[in-house]
């Protein structure tokens, strides 16, 4: 069985989960009101953070973003599977965090006997 999640977050969400896990690991954002955000897929999701009305615009890196959504999820009790990948992606305008389980192995395929044995052992 393979198994895909979704999570679509608002922009408010992505700026406020930046903003929390940079808080964090004191590495301030630059000074200035955010006004905007936007999301450009070149060479994966890049994430940029308009400034006081753009004036200034911070470039995100996909792996900040990502981390940042994760601690976002774990902060909010909503449950990832540790083993399974979690990439990000622009859907329809929103980071959406795709999360995937058993894409990468083969199926496990399970030997079964005759059709008649199982008949006959159920009848027991």
């Amino acid at each position: 069985m393979k198994e895909l999640r979704c999570i679509v977050f608002n922009d408010r969400e992505v700026v406020a989960s930046v903003i929390d896990r940079r808080r964090r690991l004191k590495d301030p954002l630059p000074e200035g009101e955010i006004t905007g955000i936007r999301f450009a897929m070149e060479d994966g999701v890049k994430t940029y953070l308009d400034l006081d009305g753009g004036k200034q615009v911070l470039t995100l890196a996909e792996e900040e973003v990502q981390a940042a959504l994760i601690t976002h999820c774990m902060a909010k009790n909503i449950p990832l599977p540790v083993d399974a990948e979690k990439v990000l992606y622009v859907i329809k305008g929103h980071a959406t965090l795709m999360i995937t389980m058993n894409f990468n192995r083969p199926a496990r395929l399970v030997a079964m006997g005759p059709i008649g044995s199982l008949a006959s052992e159920s009848g027991r």
